[in-house]
């Protein structure tokens, strides 16, 4: 992407945006999401806010917003939202749907993160093998997959050579899968224009 700034008639954008603020996802409960995030995890409880209605709406709606810090400015945060809590919520999502993954600098630091998982009581899948990187892989108690990951000796190398194919390998994919993606989502496949927002609350 360019660096160079975008104007408006009021203020000049630069592109790209400079860092994560924060991503957010639904828990089933505030307390036991802060005991993984925070006890296990290491990221600190930073601050939770209690509202009462809908933002947006001012429907009536009792909620808490918690976050925790991920250091350099960035944040991982909940939605706690009971009376809009199914079950079916917090089933463990397939990695390819929804995962976060942390980075640490060492295969032995990877190790001992999968060690004091077990000891909390949260086994970790792997180390996997994904050649650029190594991997373990575990849930939340949201059914968030978090993944732990060290780069390997390889892996400046295989980025630089993917990178410099990246558009022709996205180009070859898009052709190999347009059939089965218009028979699948017909319209919604070119989908770029008026997004209407917001989406109605659950009931």
């Amino acid at each position: 992407m360019s660096d160079t700034p975008v104007h408006s008639p009021r203020v000049a954008l630069k592109t790209p945006l400079s860092h994560i603020h924060h991503m957010a996802f639904r828990c089933r409960d505030a307390e036991q999401t802060r005991w993984f995030w925070e006890d296990v995890m290491g990221f600190p409880l930073s601050f939770c806010l209690a509202f009462d209605t809908e933002p947006g709406t001012g429907r009536p709606m009792k909620y808490m917003h918690l976050f925790f810090e991920m250091g350099a400015g960035n944040f991982i945060a909940f939605f706690d939202v009971p009376e809009h809590a199914d079950e079916a919520l917090f089933a463990p999502k397939w990695n390819l749907d929804l995962h976060i993954a942390f980075e640490v600098d060492t295969l032995d630091e990877l190790k001992a993160w999968q060690k004091r998982l077990f000891k909390h009581g949260r086994p970790a899948l792997g180390p996997v093998d994904h050649e650029f990187i190594e991997s373990i892989y575990m849930y939340d108690p949201n059914g968030i997959g978090v993944e732990i990951t060290v780069k390997s000796d390889r892996h400046d190398n295989i980025i630089a050579h993917e990178k410099a194919q990246a558009r022709e390998a996205l180009a070859a994919w898009t052709a190999e899968t347009r059939a089965l993606k218009e028979k699948n989502h017909g319209e919604k496949l070119d989908e770029r224009g008026i997004y209407f927002f917001p989406p109605k609350t659950p009931a």
